[in-house]
């Protein structure tokens, strides 16, 4: 025999064992059904015989139902227990379940690093470049100090006080402008 011929004798007799098997089990199921439910003589019962008959089979339902349901809320419970048990012994041990991990988008993942090599280069090439010292908002007025025109003398002299205070609340205020607008150019 060949071993093709060999594989098919193996599979038939496997079946053949499995329909056997089956028909053993459908046996026993008829069996017990049998010694357990008793058999229905309706034959010769009038109105109320056949109503007391469905009374009792009814009582004998509700009551089954009512064991089944409380099986199911003793299974319920011993299930919960068992977790709540699993889960003092993974604590007792030191193992715990890994959650499920998150599936993130590839591109989401290396814009992000891109996003964050940018934003470290941008913080280390602000952090590089030297201060020449001087304020870079100074005006360069002090050669034109002494030069002054002297019809400009006669407004300065009589309100001194309010021009300096309202020139460096203006020169401040054009600072911080500038400032400002060299940020959202850096930032582009």
């Amino acid at each position: 025999m060949s071993e093709g011929q060999q594989e098919q004798v193996i599979v038939q007799k496997t079946a053949e064992e499995l329909k056997k098997q089956q028909e053993r089990e459908a046996e026993q199921r008829t069996k017990t059904i049998a010694t357990r439910v008793p058999q229905l003589s309706i034959d010769g019962l009038d109105q109320a015989g056949l109503e007391k008959k469905v009374r009792e089979y009814y009582d004998i339902v509700c009551r089954l139902e009512d064991e089944k349901y409380d099986w199911e809320f003793k299974l319920r419970k011993m299930d919960f227990e068992i977790n709540e048990l699993n889960i003092i012994v993974n604590d007792i041990k030191g193992h715990f379940v890994k959650p499920a991990l998150k599936k993130i988008s590839k591109t989401e993942q290396k814009l992000a690093k891109i996003a964050e090599v940018k934003s470290k280069l941008h913080s280390a090439f602000r952090e590089n470049l030297k201060s020449t010292g001087q304020s870079k908002f100074a005006l360069d007025d002090k050669d034109d100090a002494g030069k002054k025109p002297e019809w400009g003398q006669d407004q300065l002299k009589q309100h001194p006080k309010e021009d300096d205070g309202l020139a460096g609340e203006d020169a401040a205020q054009d600072e911080e402008e500038e400032e400002e607008e060299e940020e959202e150019e850096e930032e582009e």
